[in-house]
């Protein structure tokens, strides 16, 4: 068995000389088998090692054994050992996750820390050829795609290794028989609580039963994904500098490259765009790229689609966004009815509004300083005597409509914002002055020419708005006549 380890790290080249090397040890027949191996074997790979074991708070006296056990181990070998304790189940409720899944993050910061804090380059751990095909199944059963069938790696991140990825339980336990190595058994391992112990207790005995060499089969087909998966990785890297671009809290897709891709390619951009905005796939599946991609497909050109982790994509005519998760704010103005001769201050909104009614010469006096009402400025004339109800600034309301300065016919402003490619996220923030539904101004945007004053208007009202920065205090908010 030592012969077979040895000439898999060679191959596998997972380990150099000078290395230090931090084990992660739970007691366990395979943890403590690796770091007898490694502790044997350290002179001839010209390695140094340590220990790290995290007190998962779980199990009470059996724990504090496991971890009295594994640091006794250690001091008779003069290994350095490193422990911590932590409350899972607490960490599980608190963050809302699995204890499955609280445990292994709590053990990989602990490692790192470790590794940081005494500089070690290496993190070895003790998963086999079971926990691989375990891992595998595991993943087909949720959901995944040919990454996730590539398995376990031999090495990731240059940090994480696994030296025992060539060999199966059984040979671990017989290593652990000959050298008399009385390892620690987790009960825990046994409860089919855990998605993991129903497939190894449950499942695998049943597929074990149709193929003894089940588990090895398993093994070699994660090695095949990992040489495809290596080849279309390089690949792809080429595409995805042209497709996806980062930028400050959002990575942008160019969608009519995207569509010039295979669909194997596309799915495999869209994922790495969650993961350059995100920094992890976590909870990512198949489906969710699926759906994605179908999406990013279709000729809908306004829509957004929401992942777990706050991942939101978002399309607005040709701007396809990956970004976080708006959370709905309440961005309805609140209706004012305005008169004449008054100021209006909107301290939520940050706006202020001016009115005042003006004679007919004062109206051409000001003529000569702009030109086309049409155009967006700050300050719009109307006729007064043509306003045949109240004056009200207010959000868009369904049924919204005007009749746009410089174009004929009636249009809706949910149809007007399309057209123009507001923001839909927008598109409640814009103050409305309006009679009922008639819309006399978008701020900012357009004017209804039905009630533009011109040369025959008698009253006119001049209605005047500012938009503030962040700073508005609320204390002005009101009106002054």
């Amino acid at each position: 068995m030592e012969k077979k380890v040895i000439q898999y790290i060679e191959e596998q080249g997972i380990l150099e000389a000078g290395d230090h090397v931090l084990i992660g040890v739970s007691g366990g027949a395979d943890s403590l088998a690796l770091l007898y191996f490694l502790d044997k074997f350290a002179d001839r790979f010209q390695i140094s090692i340590g220990v790290a074991h995290l007190h998962h708070g779980l199990r009470g006296q059996a724990a504090d054994a496991d971890e009295a056990f594994v640091r006794n181990f250690c001091q008779d070998r003069n290994i350095p050992f490193f422990s911590r304790q932590r409350n899972i189940q607490e960490i599980s409720r608190t963050e809302k996750i699995s204890v499955e899944e609280a445990g292994r993050k709590e053990r990989y910061d602990f490692f790192m820390a470790i590794a940081d804090q005494h500089r070690y380059n290496r993190i070895a751990m003790g998963h086999h050829i079971n926990d691989q095909a375990e891992t595998m199944l595991m993943r087909l059963i949720r959901g995944t795609g040919v990454k996730g069938v590539s398995g376990i790696k031999s090495s990731r991140d240059n940090l994480y290794i696994r030296p025992f990825l060539c060999l199966q339980k059984k040979e671990i336990l017989v290593y652990c028989e000959i050298h008399k190595l009385a390892f620690r058994t987790d009960a825990s391992n046994f409860q089919r609580d855990y998605t993991r112990n129903k497939i190894r207790l449950d499942i695998m005995p049943m597929i074990l039963e149709v193929n003894p060499k089940a588990e090895v089969h398993f093994n070699e087909f994660t090695k095949i994904a990992n040489e495809y998966e290596a080849f279309f990785e390089k690949y792809v890297d080429q595409i995805e500098a042209r497709i996806l671009t980062a930028k400050e809290k959002m990575v942008l897709i160019d969608r009519d490259l995207w569509l010039n891709e295979e669909a194997v390619v596309q799915k495999e951009i869209l994922r790495r765009s969650i993961f350059k905005f995100k920094g992890s796939l976590k909870e990512i599946e198949y489906n969710h790229i699926t759906a994605l991609s179908s999406l990013l497909k279709s000729n809908k050109t306004i829509w957004e689609i929401h992942f777990p982790n706050k991942v939101q994509v978002t399309r607005r005519y040709h701007r396809v966004m990956v970004t976080e998760k708006q959370e709905v704010k309440d961005d309805m103005i609140i209706p004012k009815r305005i008169h004449p001769n008054k100021t209006y201050i909107f301290s939520k909104e940050h706006l202020i509004i001016e009115t005042a009614l003006i004679s007919q010469d004062d109206f051409r006096k000001k003529r000569c300083f702009f030109s086309k009402e049409i155009e967006n400025h700050s300050e719009k004339y109307f006729d007064y005597d043509k306003i045949k109800g109240r004056l009200i600034l207010r959000s868009r309301r369904s049924g919204d409509y005007f009749y746009p300065a410089g174009m004929a016919g009636k249009k809706s402003i949910k149809k007007y914002y399309i057209d123009k490619k507001v923001d839909r996220n927008r598109r409640n923030e814009i103050p409305l002055l309006v009679i009922d539904n008639e819309v006399l101004w978008i701020l900012g945007h357009a004017i209804n020419q039905r009630f533009l004053a011109d040369d025959d208007s008698k009253n006119i009202i001049r209605v005047t708005y500012l938009m503030l920065g962040e700073k508005c205090d609320s204390r002005y908010s009101g009106n002054f006549g």
